[in-house]
């Protein structure tokens, strides 16, 4: 193959995930030119990228004609580039559209649900249908291809050394020091999300207990999350305190991967920043609520733990008798069951996970 394009149009995090299968993709076109076509907010992720020649970003648009518009000229743009092989990790109809659209003789198109044909696919793309760690779904995109994936490929990014030194510099100019916790308090959506207070409470012990900063993390759309994490801040931490627990809005994605790769531990709920983490290198601990961690936990448990609460009944969405997980924007429950999955997370519990990974980084 001398001009391959990979596609995974998707979130912050699978776009970090997608660089595990791009490694393998390389591995086996060590000559071949590797385009890859992501959504154009992530696109800056897969800078300096070692396995890609050129990254492609698609511009999300509000209006149904506008994202026709903006789907037509980048459909045109890509046939013109004459790919002999598209990839195309979790297909939507309009990815799979372009993927077609590109002319390549052999495309590899996955659908993820069990009921959705892998449209205009070339090839039989095995495990449909099947739950799997999101990683080796994203690697049956390549095993149809007859190639051979091994099992345990982290995604990976890299970092510069400018990158490095610039974050190294502005942790100094705002004095954390020490080993430093970063807080990752995003989710997609708030039934994912633990309590901002447990938060305030992990940072507030791990600069007494291990005598370290906190950098808590939070994106550009969550400004309002940022305010309330101030103010329980202002509330529940001793004044001499203050200074070492930090609170960051809207970092560029390279300013945030550089950031993240200075810290010790990263512990957050289940977002894109967790992945992040794990690409450059950093131990994490995650917490789950509604979504399963089978799924969306594909790393070592000894370097990246996570809690979950598997004993609850009141998530019911699943095939196949896989396991349950909850699909709800916001928890249905009510009085002391809502939002259960997140709130019996405990915090020391959480706090000795953290110490406990830090300390084996430490050694």
């Amino acid at each position: 193959m001398k001009k391959i394009l990979a596609i995974k149009i998707r979130a912050m995090g699978d776009t970090v995930l997608l660089t595990a299968p791009l490694a393998e993709l390389r591995r086996a076109y060590p000559d071949a030119e590797i385009h890859v076509l992501v959504d154009r907010c992530w696109a800056p992720l897969l800078e300096h990228s070692p396995v890609a020649n050129r990254i492609w970003g698609l511009e999300r648009r509000a209006t149904r004609l506008g994202r026709l518009q903006t789907l037509s000229s980048l459909a045109r743009q890509l046939r013109r580039e004459r790919f002999d092989l598209v990839i195309n990790f979790h297909a939507s109809t309009s990815s799979a559209f372009l993927s077609r659209a590109t002319g390549a003789q052999v495309r590899s198109i996955h659908f993820h649900g069990l009921k959705d044909p892998n449209l205009f696919s070339t090839v039989l793309v095995p495990g449909k249908g099947q739950v799997k760690p999101v990683i080796e779904r994203d690697m049956d995109a390549l095993r149809a291809l007859g190639l051979s994936i091994p099992e345990g490929v982290y995604p990976r990014l890299a970092v510069t050394e400018d990158e490095k030194s610039r974050a190294l510099a502005h942790l100094a100019s705002i004095h954390l020091t020490g080993p430093v916790l970063g807080l990752g308090l995003g989710a997609s959506r708030p039934s994912k999300a633990w309590p901002l207070s447990n938060f305030v409470e992990l940072g507030l012990r791990w600069c007494q207990e291990k005598n370290g900063s906190v950098f808590a993390l939070v994106g550009p759309n969550e400004l309002a999350l940022a305010q309330e994490f101030r103010e329980l801040l202002k509330h529940c931490t001793p004044t001499e305190l203050q200074d070492r627990i930090h609170i960051e809005a809207g970092l560029g994605l390279r300013e945030l991967t550089g950031m993240i790769q200075r810290f010790s531990v990263f512990a957050g709920n289940d977002s894109g920043p967790r992945h992040l983490a794990v690409a450059v290198g950093v131990p994490t601990v995650t917490l789950f609520g509604p979504e399963h961690p089978y799924e969306w936990h594909p790393y070592r448990t000894d370097v990246h733990p996570y809690f979950f609460s598997d004993r609850l009944t009141c998530r019911t969405s699943g095939i196949n008798g896989e396991r349950p997980w909850c699909g709800a924007a916001e928890c249905p429950q009510t009085a002391s069951a809502h939002q259960l999955c997140m709130t019996s997370i405990d915090v020391t519990a959480v706090l000795g996970e953290c110490s406990r990974i830090a300390n084996k980084e430490d050694q």
